[in-house]
């Protein structure tokens, strides 16, 4: 896209541009935060580096989601700042520093610039940058952070309405805020104009998207169908469902649609009501069940991805038995796992609720884990001589293999890789392939087009 705004003006900036080097944590909305931040520096006149000694600027995009992810967070500032130069200047942006930048400004002196998740403008004030009042910073080019040209994340909203019991995001983003139809559809031409193959709608429950604004904010339905409309994107996939907004309707508009990815991540959590009811999930072990096979039985060949979480305070055996049963009923494609992790403000904090060892937690993720991986095998063993449809993601340098990519079951990061022995391509390329070779989370294949 050719950006109409001029370029800001820098007090005192050198004719020189100054280079930003960043440290990303956190999921991927958190990484849109950063690619739409760092777009604005770049629109500013800044450039970016592959080191920390090189740059001008560090910043360091942190995540406070769990206190695993904050102490990750924390070790990285302090990391930057224990290294950074005289002259160079730190930069914190993200979750972490918007829940808790009061108190990290007091501990934490050597970083010049506190902003907390993306606001347009936010960043480049507090730096003395300033924009004419003509730029729509919402329009402005984002960052790759991914690594990957031919693959963009998409926020679709930010915020939350739910009130799950354990999580922390309401608190840290707020309440959902749906992007217009309109603004959506405008971004994904631009990155489909930039060579983008693949795009994947983010947002902490993409299901409800636009229903906080009433009629006026449209439905995901609509929105899927204004990008099928508007775009030729070959793929283009949802991350993530909740349970009580998947109806029929968009069930069958991504059974009918190819371009729409068969794929669903539907973070579950648990599966025993008791737990359910615990966690505020605001629905029943059946409406999950039932849900999940009309799922498969609505779209042929769909991937179902999904999370749950043990050790939440009260959890019993008997509970963790019922989400066991339930895994090995629905046999999930992809499964991921959480102990629970106690987060200040969360409501879980104010009930009276015992809590579950620590040992009896991870022995239950261990199980979950274990029993995935004996799905993994089967999975593995069975794709031997099928063919698939992949999309070539990397050149597999200093490696037997010529490429990496993914079937349309995985979804960029999270799941299952395909390694390509043999055939030629480029990257962001579609092709069928043929089975040669697997392993639990990777298939060896040979391009057969």
């Amino acid at each position: 896209m050719v950006n109409p705004c001029p370029k800001f003006y820098i007090w005192g900036m050198p004719t020189k541009k100054p280079k930003v080097f960043v440290v990303h944590l956190g999921c991927a909305k958190n990484q849109v935060d950063a690619e739409n931040l760092v777009g604005e520096m770049l629109h500013a006149g800044f450039a970016t580096c592959d080191t920390a000694g090189k740059a001008d600027y560090i910043l360091v995009n942190t995540c406070g989601f769990i206190e695993a992810a904050k102490e990750e967070s924390i070790n990285a500032i302090l990391a930057q700042a224990k290294a950074k130069k005289a002259k160079q200047k730190l930069i914190v942006s993200g979750c972490l520093s918007g829940r808790y930048g009061e108190e990290l400004m007091k501990e934490l002196p050597e970083v010049d610039y506190w902003v907390g998740t993306y606001k347009p403008g936010e960043l480049l004030k507090k730096m003395g940058i300033v924009a004419p009042q003509s730029c729509d910073a919402e329009n402005l080019p984002r960052m790759n952070l991914g690594g990957f040209s031919h693959h963009a994340y998409l926020k679709i909203a930010e915020g939350c309405n739910r009130r799950c019991a354990y999580c922390a995001i309401p608190l840290i983003r707020g309440k959902q805020d749906s992007r217009s139809i309109e603004d959506i559809v405008a971004e994904a031409k631009d990155l489909e104009a930039q060579g983008v193959k693949e795009i994947t709608l983010i947002a902490q429950d993409t299901t409800y998207f636009g229903r906080e604004k009433g009629k006026k904010g449209g439905t995901l339905v609509e929105l899927l169908r204004a990008l099928l409309d508007n775009t030729n994107i070959p793929w283009i996939r949802m991350l993530y469902w909740y349970p009580m907004f998947v109806d029929d309707e968009l069930l069958d508009l991504m059974a009918k649609e190819p371009r729409l990815v068969k794929y669903v991540d539907m973070p579950i959590q648990h599966a025993s009501d008791k737990m359910l009811k615990n966690m505020k999930r605001n629905y029943r072990k059946k409406e999950l069940v039932d849900l999940l096979h009309k799922i498969r039985e609505r779209i042929p060949g769909v991937t179902l991805r999904s999370t749950v979480l043990v050790g939440f305070p009260g959890e019993t055996h008997e509970d963790f038995e019922e989400l066991m049963e339930l895994l090995q009923d629905v046999q999930f494609d992809h499964l991921g796992g959480f102990v629970f992790s106690p987060e200040e403000g969360t409501p879980v904090m104010e009930m009276d609720l015992p809590a579950v060892d620590e040992s009896d937690a991870r022995a239950r993720l261990e199980a979950v884990t274990d029993y995935q991986e004996e799905l993994a095998a089967e999975y593995a063993e069975n794709m031997i001589g099928k063919t698939v449809k992949i999309i070539i993601d990397q050149v597999a340098e200093e490696s037997e293999y010529h490429f990496y990519g993914r079937t349309e079951g995985n979804s960029m990061e999270n799941d299952d890789i395909v390694k390509v022995i043999e055939g030629d391509g480029d990257v962001g390329e579609f092709h069928n392939a043929l089975v040669v070779d697997a392993e639990p989370h990777e298939l060896v294949v040979k391009l057969i087009d």
